[in-house]
């Protein structure tokens, strides 16, 4: 069974393509060494839920995760607390911090869109 792995991410009130694009390669470098892959963005740009919809069901899933990724966009401010990494920390999950630090100018290509289109298929994005 693959180890489920969910990103984390500073994610904008107004999410633009240049946060898309760096959570979707995170997303590719992690299905390329065989984890299954919850990126929130893909519900958080989904027009079939609300923003609220899409959170509540992007932490039910971080609950069933058994890693966390952090991404290096994400900035640790002193007496803010994250969610998410209070979380993974509170359920002992396994923490990965800022393995890569993808550059969101790189295209995604034709062959990694597969694999990301096959992946939310099965994940159920």
């Amino acid at each position: 069974m693959k180890t489920k792995i969910y990103i984390i991410g500073n994610i904008p009130s107004k999410i633009d393509k240049e946060c898309e694009d760096r959570f979707y390669k995170t997303q590719i470098q992690f299905l390329q060494m065989g984890f299954n892959v919850i990126n929130p963005i893909a519900r958080l740009t989904s027009k079939e839920l609300t923003f609220n919809e899409a959170k509540r069901k992007n932490i039910h899933d971080l609950m069933l995760c058994s890693a966390v990724y952090i991404m290096p966009c994400v900035e640790l401010i002193k007496g803010v607390e994250n969610l998410e990494i209070k979380l993974a920390n509170d359920f002992n999950l396994v923490v990965i911090s800022a393995m890569f630090d993808l550059n969101p100018e790189e295209k995604i290509s034709s062959k990694n869109r597969k694999l990301l289109k096959k992946a939310n298929a099965i994940i159920d994005l």
